[in-house]
């Protein structure tokens, strides 16, 4: 698979895309890479930190990228395959379309869940687990994270499903 990626020479890759060399499947490819790479969490290793420095941000940043880069792997097949369980057609323009809308979705429940989950965390962490440890609370917002990147998914797998004419959308992929 990484064989077939253009990383960097992107004149090349536009130039295959303007003689319609590129097929779906390995513009596919491109995007699952570059979702897997840059949509998982990726960040600067430069930490600025007001803790006494017991805390170590290597273990935070590598769970938090193992985790959204599965999850990102995970929800972009998905997608693809149900895309091509019906019509097959349109795949790029349909995700890029129902991008925004989703997108606005997702911002809208994750702020809404956002507040109850900071609520219940700032309770918690006041009243029920005052001397619990830091690292579970990153664990907490890695896995909240993952949950909002899971709803994206499965939100833009409804639609996609309805764009190329599935059915039913199965709900254990």
């Amino acid at each position: 698979m990484l064989k077939e990626l253009h990383f960097l020479k992107s004149s090349e890759l536009s130039e295959k895309l303007h003689r319609g060399e590129i097929s779906d499947e390995l513009a596919f490819k491109h995007l699952l890479a570059y979702s897997v790479l840059f949509a998982s969490y990726i960040y600067v290793p430069v930490v600025v930190t007001c803790s006494d420095g017991k805390e170590s941000w290597l273990w935070h940043q590598l769970l938090n990228f193992l985790v959204s880069a599965g999850v990102q792997y995970w929800g972009m097949k998905l997608l693809y395959q149900t895309n091509s369980q019906g019509d097959g057609k349109d795949f790029f323009l349909r995700w890029a379309a129902l991008s925004l809308p989703v997108g606005i979705q997702v911002l809208i429940i994750g702020m809404i869940l956002g507040a109850v989950y900071g609520a219940v965390a700032s309770i918690t962490a006041w009243w029920w687990l005052p001397e619990s440890p830091g690292y579970l609370w990153q664990i907490m917002g890695i896995l909240f994270a993952a949950m909002l990147q899971f709803v994206y998914f499965k939100l833009m797998q409804y639609g996609l499903a309805i764009c190329s004419g599935v059915s039913r959308v199965s709900t254990a992929d």
